[in-house]
């Protein structure tokens, strides 16, 4: 290859590099997020879409249920044991074998959030049931 080859190979590549490394980085967009409010009648809340980010105030002492199953792009959820995303929330996970994701107990009445990851999966649609109750659930 000749020098004048180099130098425009160089040149062309050089202009895609920026395009590249910025399509790799984070998307600035805000995280769709979704406030909430536990149903008087069984303490649950339940969200069809994708929303990442839930917020809902949680009293002292609470204990807190998250299930989420990502719908495919078929249309139809995703089997439990194919679910790649979990829920993460600033409370101590507890153990149950129940098959909700459990956290708790919260130490203050006030709002908490939950997201979900890995982030890779964000914009995929979810069914989301959080639950909310005062006594530990069954292990």
């Amino acid at each position: 290859m000749g020098f004048r080859h180099v130098v425009a190979f160089n040149a062309v590549t050089g202009t895609f590099l920026p395009t590249q490394a910025s399509a790799q980085e984070e998307p600035s967009q805000p995280i769709p997020s979704q406030r909430f409010k536990l149903g008087q009648s069984d303490g649950c809340f339940r969200y069809i879409g994708d929303a990442v980010e839930f917020i809902g105030r949680f009293k002292a002492g609470s204990y807190v249920g998250v299930s989420m199953i990502t719908v495919g792009r078929d249309g139809l959820p995703t089997p439990a044991a194919d679910e790649d995303r979990s829920p993460a929330m600033d409370l101590p996970e507890w153990k149950s074998a129940s098959p909700y994701f459990w956290f708790g107990p919260a130490p203050s009445s006030r709002d908490y959030s939950i997201t979900f990851s890995p982030r890779a999966a964000w914009g995929s649609s979810a069914i989301v049931t959080i639950c909310g109750r005062q006594s530990p659930p069954e292990s």
